[in-house]
């Protein structure tokens, strides 16, 4: 071949292309410095015509760059650009939470990989590189599975065509068991507690323990979300950590869903504390923080918080105590008292039947050992005869005399509703008064009791 010689090849463009993709030219044109080469590249592009899967020069193109695209650069952008189901953009506190895991987690293994090339048997390397099962792998193990998850459904061009074929995250990955388990806590602990914290940070044990805000929300309570005058305590926030190169501070962000976003009531045991917290440690600003931080006067860290904290607890005796189980023990004792479903969920912010459905199950000791003493009674007036009731030890008194048969009838009830259909068990339960639509509830399986709540939701909403 001659020096400086170049073949330019070309061919028509098939007619059919001219309806999928858009701006084609009547030909297609392609230089080569070899005949051969030329002559080849022809004959593979009439042999894809003739097959029918010819595509355009510049969409091989863009397909070859994606292909060669790293996993780093992929994940990276998926996590600045991804929404919720419903459209609307992630929370800062789970883009940041998603930024730690990757940058933790998975870059280190696959960041340099490109996506195409990432096999099964990589992520299963990749999970095996942990010494034991731990939450976090679990959870970083999610993050990769929807990242690959989009890479195999997102499409890269209007024919539909994706960066790999299917995702390489096959693992049926489940959480740990979990190590701590959920401690419910009297009122006289809640006083221990109280006094035990430094006198800056008490009234936090109340806002848990009584009107079940969480940690973060607690933090991000401002002097303006208080009124005294009605009684009421505005839950609008929750304090978030946001990194910007590489420094972190302390922040006020939305509160964790747009359910949790509330105006509570403030009990009016709790009134004077609170107006005494606000005169004490409070700034005159309407936002100044409810709990400031020493230093800033700002908001404070949560893990600052929780170093008072641990002090706080391990000097009383609760050391496995976490602080929500405050939160969890206040929308307890709500349930022990009686409140409806909805009312469980507007007080604690819940957007899910079935989350709030967890305090119909898990019951404090104080209760539990009521009903028992209900129990024991009406096995007192059932089996016992009247001659043997005089003998030994003498039996529990009986507050109540009906109480023993109320509750025979409310065990009979639950066990005709269960067997009742669906439709049938929600009309008899709405035409009950809420504080024995409450306990029917409570003595039903979990499986009945999550399928019937969520109907009576639907019926009340």
């Amino acid at each position: 071949m001659a020096a400086g010689v170049v073949y330019q090849a070309s061919y028509n463009t098939p007619a059919w292309a001219f309806s999928e993709y858009r701006g084609l030219s009547g030909r297609q044109y392609q230089t080569f410095r070899d005949l051969l080469q030329a002559q080849g590249w022809l004959a593979e592009q009439q042999r894809k015509i003739i097959a029918g899967i010819w595509t355009p020069p510049e969409v091989d193109k863009a397909k070859a760059e994606a292909q060669g695209m790293k996993f780093a650069e992929y994940a990276g952008v998926w996590v600045s650009n991804r929404h919720k189901g419903n459209g609307e953009p992630l929370s800062e506190s789970t883009r940041t939470k998603y930024q730690e895991l990757l940058k933790n987690h998975l870059l280190p293994f696959f960041g340099g990989m490109t996506v195409a090339s990432i096999l099964p048997k990589d992520v299963q390397r990749w999970w095996d590189s942990y010494a034991k099962p731990v939450a976090i792998r679990v959870k970083a193990y999610e993050l990769l599975s929807s990242i690959m998850r989009s890479a195999e459904n997102d499409p890269l061009n209007a024919q539909g065509d994706t960066l790999i074929e299917r995702s390489p995250c096959r693992i049926k990955a489940t959480l740990p068991p979990k190590k701590h388990r959920t401690v419910n806590v009297e009122i006289a602990e809640l006083e221990k507690l109280y006094e035990a914290m430094p006198e800056r940070l008490r009234l936090s044990i109340f806002l848990g323990g009584v009107m079940g805000l969480r940690l973060g929300e607690v933090l991000a309570l401002r002097r303006c979300d208080v009124n005294l005058g009605e009684r009421t305590l505005h839950v609008c926030g929750s304090v978030k950590v946001r990194e910007t190169n590489g420094v972190k501070e302390v922040v006020r962000g939305t509160t964790k869903t747009p359910n949790s976003d509330r105006v509570l009531d403030i009990p009016e045991y709790l009134c004077p504390m609170i107006e005494e917290h606000l005169h004490s440690f409070v700034g005159r600003e309407k936002s100044a923080p409810f709990f400031p931080a020493r230093r800033s006067n700002g908001f404070m860290r949560e893990n600052s918080f929780n170093n008072r904290w641990s002090i706080a607890k391990a000097s009383v005796g609760l050391g496995d105590l976490r602080f929500h189980d405050l939160r969890h023990t206040a929308l307890q004792r709500l349930v022990e008292h009686g409140a409806s479903v909805n009312l469980v969920m507007a007080v604690a912010g819940h957007s899910t039947m079935a989350t709030a459905s967890v305090y119909q199950d898990n019951v404090s000791a104080s209760y539990r050992h009521d009903v028992m003493k209900r129990v024991n009674r009406q096995l007192v007036d059932e089996l016992v005869e009247p001659s043997e009731k005089d003998l030994g030890e003498p039996l529990p008194s009986r507050d109540d005399p009906g109480e023993g048969r109320e509750l025979d009838g409310l065990q009979s009830l639950v066990k005709d509703l269960e067997q009742m259909d669906l439709d049938t068990r929600t009309a008899v339960l709405l035409n009950l008064e809420e504080q024995k639509r409450s306990r029917v509830l409570a003595s039903f399986s979990k499986e009945t009791q999550i399928q019937t709540m969520t109907s009576l939701f639907e019926k009340e909403a």
